[in-house]
């Protein structure tokens, strides 16, 4: 993630773009670390811009780069097509313009192939230049989802947490589950539909991805503990460790402090007293 510090990076996102890049992914079938890796260019052109002088020419034009930053349409689709490259996961140039067009100019008919296509698709072109500029040609995004997940699978193996149900059985016959059979229950749990856990962490990743400060300013190791964490605190699950008993268990290999994963979590539910409700769909997975 970038170095930018959290003063200069806002917590919460022009929403409507994070919308599109979600919703145009869904119409493109686009596996979730595309989505996010655009998100995430997103959010570093903006900060980019946000700290550059605005050239305004004398006839009161301005340049290439400043007019993507205020073409909310051009530079979302831009960022999806770059995040398509990126990624590997190829999608035709006529098809982000046409989902693009439909999700900005609902009202309108379908784009036909003509000069106003074909204006638009070399406008892209260059934009994607300017894009890939602004980023200082660092296209590869690192993202917490796998991170969180394997730590989730950590806690099992370690029964970090049991569920009530699996306590009280415990009890009745006087012994505690394996580690292989406990292990062999998370295996099964990382089924999203089956894992509460599993997608109140997904969850949590998500919409922090969403927030420009939670996903340019905190570490990738410290974004997946604050998320696994307080999904952990929100589920029915009985915690046998403290907070810095798990910050030490596993991000002392990051380097994570308490206080680092703390922030994670003040930032991720400060920006929910804004969005409540989560924008993501939490049954899609890495690929």
């Amino acid at each position: 993630m970038s170095s930018n510090s959290s003063q200069e990076v806002p917590l919460i996102p022009n929403m409507s773009a994070i919308q599109f890049l979600r919703q145009t992914s869904s119409m493109l079938d686009l596996p979730i670390r595309t989505t996010a890796t655009a998100v995430v260019y997103f959010h570093r052109f903006n900060v980019f811009m946000s700290n550059q002088e605005k050239n305004i020419h004398v006839d009161g034009s301005i340049n290439a780069q400043d007019a993507l930053y205020t073409n909310e349409e051009l530079l979302t689709t831009t960022c999806l097509q770059l995040a398509c490259k990126a990624t590997e996961v190829p999608r035709k140039v006529r098809d982000l313009v046409n989902v693009g067009y439909r999700y900005y100019h609902p009202n309108s008919t379908t784009l036909n192939v003509n000069e106003s296509y074909f204006r638009m698709r070399s406008s892209l072109v260059t934009s994607e230049l300017l894009l890939v500029r602004a980023l200082g040609f660092d296209l590869e995004i690192e993202l917490p989802f796998a991170y969180c997940l394997n730590v989730l699978r950590g806690l099992g193996s370690v029964r970090y947490f049991i569920t009530d149900e699996a306590r009280k059985q415990s009890k009745r016959h006087h012994h505690h589950p394996a580690q292989k059979e406990i292990w062999k229950r998370m295996e099964h749990d990382m089924d999203p539909e089956m894992s509460t856990i599993a997608r109140l962490a997904w969850m949590y990743v998500w919409d922090s991805l969403c927030s420009p400060k939670i996903a340019l300013t905190h570490s990738i190791p410290g974004i997946g503990l604050g998320c696994l964490y307080l999904a952990l605190r929100t589920s029915n699950v009985e915690m046998s460790m403290s907070m810095n008993e798990y910050v030490d268990l596993w991000g002392a290999s990051e380097n994570i402090s308490v206080q680092a994963v703390r922030n994670v979590i003040t930032d991720l539910l400060e920006f929910y007293d804004h969005f409540p409700v989560s924008h993501f769909d939490t049954n899609e997975t890495v690929q």
